[in-house]
């Protein structure tokens, strides 16, 4: 099987994000037959994304929180595992021919139910004694059956549990009162004689018979079972088949399941009394055991950063990922690695039009799926080439890419651009968080949050719910300084709303005025360019 590396795009992921991962993932998978290649994202998709995929006909990659190793990354060894009904003899056999001196037990579905050990059925073991043994311990006829070798020679075959005693004939008084559930051992050759003709237990065993012999009924009211063992063998090994089930430990189990984190199980083994324990898939299925000595064999998970690498806009956990690549259009920030890696980065307007072209580089072909999957992220991420962001070379990509795709490219393009527009089926915190960058000017956090629209008038109805919303995501994040940029394409230019406690870096930046929290810039698209730059400028002032 191969190992997974994880591509994907950053936080509150937009259209780039997501298409740039899912084309990337499919040119590695083409180009690279080591690895299995699986886009993923870091949140849901907006609205307009959700738009692309589906005229795309492409599949939503599944949302991760973290790549952080899990138990399911270890190499856990096929393990064998006893039921609640399996015998005393079937469980010792069983844990002698197997590492550790524990099992796991299951129960109905197979399902994990507990853990046996060998210090737990030795007191069983040494305390049976008396007739009644097994019914005590809820022994089933089909234990009884297997353990024992025996056949029924007359009646009907037994099920259920053992409800009655188990008496030697030898041992039996004149005024013992037996039931139609006691259970007789005795010799063939006393049973032939008659001599259990008047008993009036219900099961008579017999001991030292061939294979296939058949006996004739003396009594219709027995049922005989007979077995090739003797009747001192089967004495012998009586108590090794009483059911392990009443010595099953249930009570504050310790397992783990296979999406635990290492450093979760690693915590719980340090305040544990035990060495080995149980795992347990998502549908409660016994899969494996683990020790504390799995724990240190440690393997990072894989992943490539497409369209990001900025820590704060990453995975959490980040440092524990091996990064193989990153491939972005946006400015080198703090992304560090203990060892060499694959960084591209290019002054483009989408991190898709990079794509597309290492699809050329690597010769391969662009399919009809594809185009129209990173056109869409050109589009989008350029505004229709509308954003100072976009460059020639996004342009020729796109107009190549609209052939392949078969797709008007303006049409197609505000299509795309106004899928995520529609202000009336959003709510205050959709339309902030959909696109929301972190970023640290300084010692202050800032988030930077930005849509289109084709419909102002929406998008001010809903003014007042924004505006507590921004407040809110800024406790959240305990940032200082929140400024959304409300894009329209056709209107040429862009509203930006900017709340906090640094809400004077706006002011510096952009003229807003210190009574008011917005202003419209005209000409103003892009985030990157014409936004982030000013406000880093104004933070050093």
């Amino acid at each position: 099987m191969k190992e997974k590396v994880y591509v994907f795009g950053h936080k509150n992921p937009d259209t780039d994000s997501i298409c740039s991962a899912i084309a990337y993932a499919n040119l590695k998978g083409i180009i690279d037959d080591q690895y299995e290649y699986t886009a993923v994202m870091l949140g849901e998709a907006n609205n307009e994304t959700s738009f692309v995929l589906k005229q795309v006909g492409v599949s939503m990659p599944k949302v991760i929180e973290h790549l952080k190793p899990q138990v399911s990354d270890l190499d856990l060894t096929p393990v064998e595992y006893v039921s609640e009904d399996a015998s005393i003899q079937e469980t010792l056999e069983k844990i002698m021919h197997h590492t550790g001196r524990s099992m796991p037990v299951v129960g109905k579905y197979n399902h994990l139910s507990g853990v046996v050990s060998i210090s737990d059925i030795l007191p069983l073991y040494m305390s049976m004694d008396g007739q009644d043994f097994l019914k005590k311990n809820r022994t089933s006829f089909e234990s009884f059956m297997d353990q024992l070798k025996l056949v029924v020679c007359h009646g009907r075959q037994p099920s259920g549990v053992i409800e009655g005693r188990v008496i030697l004939f030898d041992d039996l008084k004149p005024e013992d009162k037996l039931s139609k559930k006691d259970i007789i051992f005795a010799g063939k050759s006393i049973y032939e004689k008659g001599a259990l003709d008047t008993i009036e237990a219900g099961y008579i065993v017999l001991g030292n018979m061939e294979l296939g012999e058949h006996i004739q009924s003396r009594n219709n009211q027995h049922t005989i079972l007979g077995s090739v063992m003797s009747t001192g063998g089967m004495l012998k090994v009586i108590n090794q088949i009483v059911s392990i089930r009443e010595i099953v430990k249930k009570d504050n189990l310790e397992y783990f399941t296979n999406y635990e984190t290492i450093d979760d199980v690693k915590k719980n083994l340090m305040t544990s009394r035990y060495r080995r324990f149980p795992v347990v898939d998502s549908f409660g299925n016994v899969i494996g055991m683990i020790s504390r000595s799995d724990l240190l064999i440690g393997r990072q998970k894989k992943a490539i950063l497409v369209d990001h690498n900025e820590k704060g806009q990453s995975i959490k956990g980040i440092e524990e990922i091996t990064l193989l690549e990153v491939i972005d259009h946006h400015r080198v920030a703090d992304i560090q690695t203990m060892g060499p890696l694959y960084f591209r980065v290019e002054p483009v307007g989408c991190t898709s039009t990079i794509v597309a072209k290492m699809y050329d580089e690597h010769n391969v072909t662009i399919n009809k799926t594809m185009a129209k999957l990173m056109l869409s992220a050109i589009l989008s991420d350029t505004l229709l080439f509308k954003s100072p962001t976009s460059t020639q070379v996004d342009e020729d990509t796109a107009k190549r890419l609209a052939k392949i795709a078969e797709v008007d490219l303006q049409l197609y393009g505000m299509s795309v651009i106004y899928a995520g527009s529609d202000f009336e089926n959003l709510t205050p915190d959709e339309i902030v968080t959909s696109d929301m960058k972190r970023f640290m000017f300084g010692n202050s956090k800032v988030l930077i949050a930005q849509t289109n629209t084709s419909d102002f008038d929406g998008f001010f109805a809903k003014y007042a719910a924004i505006l507590e919303s921004m407040k809110m995501n800024i406790r959240m994040e305990s940032a200082k300084l929140f400024v959304l940029l409300v894009t329209d394409v056709i209107v040429g230019g862009t509203e930006l709303i900017a709340i906090g406690e640094d809400k004077w870096m706006a002011e510096q930046a952009f003229g807003v005025d210190s009574t008011e929290n917005s202003i419209f810039l005209p000409g103003v698209f892009s985030r990157k360019k014409q936004v982030v730059p000013k406000l880093m400028q104004a933070a050093k002032l």
